[in-house]
């Protein structure tokens, strides 16, 4: 039966209140290993598109031999997996966090396998990783990086821009206070001094002074995932609030119909600030064509440009917003 997560937060928490304005590529990388076993009818739209052009990729022997390591570690279903493939360290990127990884203590290893043992059967080859065995260690994280590499880099830019939209819709939201924002971060619900959200089982976290890091992800579609080790920094990464995801048929129809297909798609592409060109790419559509869309919506008071050395840089006004979000 559902749960619920509580996150009770001090006064010193809120000094130490942290929001990534960026994608955490280990986190995202678990997490897109698990979109690839959960059914497409439970993913939004633009997570059944990926899944189904990473299942393509599949078809490489290799490739599916790191997806079945990695599982091993992490399946989709586990209540439970190693707090060591998500270090805090990700947030300065992909190497960082792979470097932490590889250096992970033999204690560690062994306690958060035993842990994970508990909710179900490991391979035989996890013995060996729990007695420190480097070599195998290296070869998670070379599978990580490799997900990473063979089936998130060539999505990434979609992934960074996603959460900048997310974290540019936060950043509005703080202007009421802090009360506010954590009102606006779907799917949790603020009730001073407690943080909640639906969770697979009931849980407490109490970070005493330590703060929080709040991650979005693009790849997490149910329910918050919290860091399980009480001993480490308190880290919960969430799913995308509504107003990052799809739109739906009916709204993005009535769009078109108003400016026309193509310029309704350009407003679109502008959720997170873009380049002409990176519009352009985004939608296969000439630089020409799309810089004229975009005259129109600025001129309309939609979005404004400026000039970023060799870029021209474009960025939703609140209406422009306000006219996509409906």
């Amino acid at each position: 039966m559902p749960g619920t997560l509580r996150i009770h937060l001090s006064d010193a928490d809120f000094r130490h209140l942290r929001f990534a304005r960026s994608p955490d590529p280990m986190w995202e990388a678990i997490l897109g290993l698990h979109v690839l076993t959960t059914p497409p009818h439970r993913l939004p739209a633009r997570l059944r598109l990926w899944r189904r052009g990473a299942r393509r990729r599949l078809q490489d022997e290799d490739l599916r031999g790191t997806c079945r390591l990695l599982t091993a570690l992490a399946p989709a279903d586990a209540s439970y997996w190693p707090d060591f493939l998500t270090p805090v360290e990700s947030e300065e990127g992909l190497s960082a966090g792979l470097r932490v990884l590889r250096e992970t203590p033999r204690a560690r290893l062994a306690r958060e396998l035993r842990e994970a043992s508990r909710h179900r059967p490991l391979p035989t080859w996890t013995h060996r990783l729990a007695d420190g065995d480097r070599a195998l260690l290296d070869e998670v994280a070379h599978a990580l990086g490799q997900f990473h590499d063979r089936l998130l880099v060539s999505d990434w830019s979609e992934v960074e821009a996603t959460v900048a939209g997310h974290h540019a819709r936060r950043t509005e939201a703080l202007e009421g206070g802090i009360g506010a924002l954590l009102a606006s971060l779907a799917p949790f619900v603020w009730q001073d001094p407690v943080l909640s959200a639906p969770y697979p089982m009931d849980r407490s976290i109490h970070p005493k002074g330590r703060g929080l890091r709040l991650i979005p992800s693009f790849f997490c579609h149910t329910t918050p995932v919290a860091i399980a080790d009480p001993e480490l920094p308190p880290v919960v990464v969430y799913p995308l609030h509504p107003h990052d995801q799809d739109h739906g048929p009916r709204q993005e129809a009535a769009l078109a119909a108003l400016l026309g297909a193509n310029r309704a798609r350009v407003l679109s592409a502008l959720e997170a600030t873009r380049t002409t060109g990176d519009v352009a790419a985004r939608l296969a559509l000439p630089p020409s064509s799309v810089s004229g869309h975009l005259t129109v919506l600025r001129n309309a008071g939609l979005l404004t440009s400026e000039r970023a050395g060799l870029h021209v840089i474009h960025r939703l006004t609140p209406r422009g917003r306000l006219l996509l979000e409906g």
